[in-house]
């Protein structure tokens, strides 16, 4: 079996939910008038043997790049990070994959408040102080910092 068979759109949702990362991104930056960078992220990182899923996850979304990360200092094996962050992918590949095929747990949750930050990119709001407090706002609820209950 070759590692670019095709794979099941609905394999990639639950692989998704359980290894998948959507992610609002603010770091610092000195010479952006907000004094901020926004960026979005879709990632999901396996052990390096997993690779080829990785592979095949890649190749029928059409976009991102895999990245080998050693964790040697930790005692970890080798891991792999399938990552998209061209805004482009973002909005015309990775969301509408999910529309498409829904992610049904937790990471849905992740999905929508990450989709409103998408709105926000493609209005250029990321660009501005109140963007950026509106993408503090919607990051707060994702991912661990996303409340257990409720």
């Amino acid at each position: 079996m070759s590692a670019y068979r095709i794979i099941s759109p609905w394999y990639i949702t639950g692989f998704t939910e359980g290894e998948g990362c959507f992610a609002i991104l603010l770091t610092k930056h000195k010479t952006k008038r907000v004094r901020k960078d926004a960026n979005l992220c879709f990632e999901i990182e396996l052990r390096a043997d997993d690779r080829p899923i990785i592979e095949k996850i890649q190749k029928r979304l059409g976009c991102g790049r895999i990245v080998d990360l050693e964790y040697e200092r930790y005692g970890w094996k080798p891991h792999v990070k399938f990552t998209v962050r061209k805004q482009r992918d973002i909005f015309y590949k990775v969301i509408p994959f999910f529309k498409h095929f829904p992610l049904q747990g937790k990471k849905g949750k992740d999905f929508k408040l990450f989709c409103q930050a998408a709105e926000l990119f493609k209005k250029k709001e990321h660009l501005t102080e109140r963007g950026i407090t509106k993408l503090e706002k919607l990051r707060e609820f994702m991912n661990e910092r996303r409340p257990m209950f409720g």
